[in-house]
């Protein structure tokens, strides 16, 4: 009698077990979205932009519930420079929905200027929805080029954006520069190797979808798919996504917002 209760005991809670994890996968973890900061310190990073902020998010996916607190988190951080990079949209948002996206990405604080390059996703729309709703939040589209962003100084960064749904024509940049490199596809850094990239920020990959402790992302849709990697001379840093691409299930990679912070060292 003892045995069977303690079987009966073990079934439920391996049972619970499974249910929380099916729970945490299709439920909570959709919706937790984080806060997450990263350092990238440099001796290239010109003085005034010792400890300037760049906000990041990338693959809403039409999902306005997280872009929402992801804008909350931007609004309370308010980072010098805002960065998305790629896929706004879904298969499934309507007209009401582009409108709701386009006034939380309006809201947006903007110091010095919010810039944006089209994933994979945003390309099939017939009328240009996502690229129209972007310019029209305020976001300049960087297509296959470069600018240079100030603060307050003559020094300034290099902020390159690559469309990576096309032939890829890198810019030119200014030798000796710090140059931060955007891009939806983290997988086309292969192809960029010989590229002057001190920082990548990409999108698309969502860490993995579900990622586990020691093994990494089990299913992984991008070759390139860690948080933050070194790769040669680049700073390959990933955002998780704002919404999750279908099938909708996360584990162990919650949508977020990455706050880079740059710093120079002397």
């Amino acid at each position: 009698m003892k045995r069977k209760k303690k079987q009966i005991i073990s079934l439920l809670i391996i049972f619970s077990l499974l249910v929380g994890v099916y729970l945490e996968m299709t439920v909570f973890s959709l919706s937790r979205v984080s806060l997450r900061f990263e350092t990238v310190v440099s001796e290239k990073i010109p003085p005034s932009f010792h400890n300037a902020s760049i906000g990041v998010i990338s693959d809403v996916n039409g999902n306005i519930s997280n872009l929402n607190k992801a804008v909350d988190h931007l609004k309370i951080y308010q980072p010098d420079i805002v960065v998305f990079s790629g896929n706004l949209f879904d298969e499934t948002t309507t007209a009401s929905d582009e409108v709701a996206i386009r006034d939380l990405l309006t809201s947006i604080p903007d110091k010095l200027g919010k810039y944006a390059v089209l994933g994979s996703g945003d390309i099939p729309s017939s009328n240009d929805t996502a690229r129209q709703t972007l310019q029209t939040s305020g976001f300049r589209i960087l297509d296959n080029s470069v600018t240079p962003i100030h603060k307050q100084t003559n020094e300034s960064i290099q902020l390159v954006g690559l469309n990576t749904n096309a032939s890829i024509t890198y810019p030119t940049v200014v030798d000796g520069g710090f140059v931060i490199t955007i891009a939806h596809n983290p997988d086309v850094y292969d192809s960029l190797r010989d590229q002057t990239m001190d920082v990548m920020i990409t999108g698309k990959s969502m860490n993995g979808k579900i990622r586990l402790p020691l093994i990494g992302a089990l299913f992984p849709s991008s070759k390139y798919n860690e948080k933050r990697k070194q790769y040669d001379e680049t700073i390959m840093i990933q955002s998780s996504g704002v919404g999750t691409s279908k099938p909708e299930f996360r584990l162990f990679t919650n949508p977020d917002v990455v706050i880079i912070r740059l710093q120079n060292p002397q």
